[in-house]
């Protein structure tokens, strides 16, 4: 090689630095379904808690229908599966903890505070007793109350 040749650094061209950049910005795919997944999550679980109440509230009020036709044979029956169901109502919305250990006046008392329910102590005592009062008549007028009760209970809790 000649050594002119080597010297001659005139065909070479300038180094190319590149521009400064942001290498946050913008994010890589990954990164941005994390975040479409974390802001989805509560919105899916929130409609997820907001189905299951509203099938609860579809299934009582069907309950309610079929037991109404029960209850021109047996007004004590029909009080106390009124109650019953208004127990798996209270379970799944209220939890274990907070409606299972409750029975007679504090249940009553219970349904009254959280469906902000005006019962007469008529109404009261066929919802607190009417389980433990086998074979016993109520009139008309009292189980149309019962049921507008539950009604109302169910419209505002399930």
């Amino acid at each position: 090689m000649q050594p002119d040749a080597m010297l001659d650094l005139s065909g070479l061209r300038d180094i190319h630095i590149p521009e400064a950049f942001n290498t946050f910005w913008p994010p890589a795919l990954g990164w941005w379904l994390i975040l479409i997944l974390i802001l989805l999550t509560p919105a899916v679980l929130y409609l997820i808690h907001f189905y299951r109440l509203r099938s609860a509230k579809i299934y009582a009020l069907k309950q309610l229908d079929i037991l109404e036709q029960t209850a021109t044979t047996d007004a004590g029956r029909y009080a106390e599966e009124v109650s019953k169901l208004l127990r798996r109502i209270a379970l799944l919305r209220f939890g274990k903890d907070e409606v299972a250990s409750l029975a007679e006046r504090e249940w009553v008392d219970f349904l009254v505070k959280t469906g902000e329910l005006d019962l007469n102590r008529k109404i009261r005592d066929l919802f607190a007793y009417a389980p433990y009062a086998k074979g016993q008549v109520f009139d008309a007028q009292s189980l149309a109350a019962l049921k507008k009760a539950a009604l109302t209970w169910i419209n505002k809790n399930a």
